[in-house]
């Protein structure tokens, strides 16, 4: 099969990319994340959909991407993307298969954002709802938070098939620095309260940086500033030891003002009264799909764990989960491409 793409999101296509090719399916690319940098990427934008106007993207843009392109895309057997969902209206009029991935908020940028209104919203949910009803449009999301997201605010079923990022399952966690990170984008001072001998303070994720040498470092306390993460399913496959917060302790930083989950919901966004309890479904908590991640309640259980867990024991577990989990991962995509 052969697929084609266009997305904002770095990540989730680049994992969608080499797991299909390990499949025998080929998929192509334009994204326009301003992060292709991490993957050694080019950056392709158009003149009709480019990083800046997505933002407005409507039937009008949808019409003009379509006749700008038919000729071009029509050799494709059909299209795949994630961010945002409302790309697949790009593709509706090619009149195939379209495989529509919610890994954040699928709402954005016609419900939520600075361009989110009513209406906008509307014509989103129409385009999704329709294209699912009538067989075009794949509804998949690639954690459970955004499936009970989609199918309450959206509607229809949509099937839960896990991020894998096949891409580094070849480098594996040696922890030869014997350092610990921290993984966040906090800026209130919280992960100043977590420093010890063992945590390395320079490292930012602000920065840039070598994501293949993410393996010398024994562990990652990662957290969370949204509930689905694309580097935790990559410090998965190298198996990083990962520290995250308990459920109780997440929850209790959120109502403190704390700066964690910051992007669990967009501003001015118009699918409000999310539910706290509904962060039980981030994938990190999920036994099914991540065990053996080190969870801890308090910032002194946190010193204590980082003190005597066993790095090669788990890194072990998880890597010989992964390959387990990525077999599963090509089964339930092989029945959703029905080949």
């Amino acid at each position: 099969m052969k697929l084609f793409n266009v997305d904002i999101h770095i990540s989730i296509i680049h994992d969608i990319k080499t797991l299909f090719k390990e499949m025998g399916h080929q998929v192509d690319s334009w994204c326009m994340s301003g992060h292709t940098w991490v993957n050694g990427e080019e950056r392709i934008e158009t003149e009709i959909l480019n990083s800046k106007n997505f933002i407005n993207i409507d039937q009008t843009m949808c019409d003009r991407f379509y006749e700008e392109y038919k000729n071009l895309l029509n050799e494709y057997d059909g299209f795949i993307h994630s961010y945002p969902p409302a790309f697949s209206a790009l593709f509706e009029r090619w009149d195939k298969p379209i495989y529509t991935i919610a890994c954040t908020r699928y709402e954005f940028p016609c419900g939520s954002g600075p361009f989110g209104s009513g209406d906008r919203l509307k014509w989103l949910n129409d385009k999704l709802i329709s294209g699912n009803k009538n067989g075009q449009i794949k509804f998949i999301a690639n954690n459970l938070y955004d499936k009970k997201y989609c199918e309450n605010y959206c509607g229809g079923e949509w099937k839960h098939i896990p991020s894998i990022c096949k891409y580094v399952e070849h480098i594996t966690c040696n922890g030869i620095n014997n350092k610990i990170i921290i993984w966040d984008r906090n800026r209130d001072g919280l992960r100043e309260t977590f420093y010890n001998s063992k945590i390395d303070t320079k490292f930012n994720i602000s920065q840039v940086y070598d994501r293949s040498r993410l393996n010398e470092y024994c562990g990652i306390i990662h957290l969370p500033y949204n509930i689905s993460i694309m580097s935790a399913f990559e410090h998965y496959a190298m198996g990083i030891p990962m520290f995250v917060p308990s459920y109780e302790l997440l929850v209790k930083w959120k109502k403190e003002g704390k700066n964690v989950l910051g992007e669990l919901e967009f501003p001015n966004n118009l699918n409000n009264n999310l539910k706290d309890e509904w962060i039980k479904l981030a994938d990190w908590y999920d036994e099914e799909n991540m065990p053996h991640v080190i969870f801890f309640d308090s910032v002194e259980q946190l010193h204590e764990k980082i003190n005597i867990f066993n790095r090669l024991e788990i890194t072990s577990n998880m890597k010989n989960f992964y390959f387990k989990k990525k077999n599963k991962i090509k089964k339930m995509w092989k029945e959703t491409l029905g080949c």
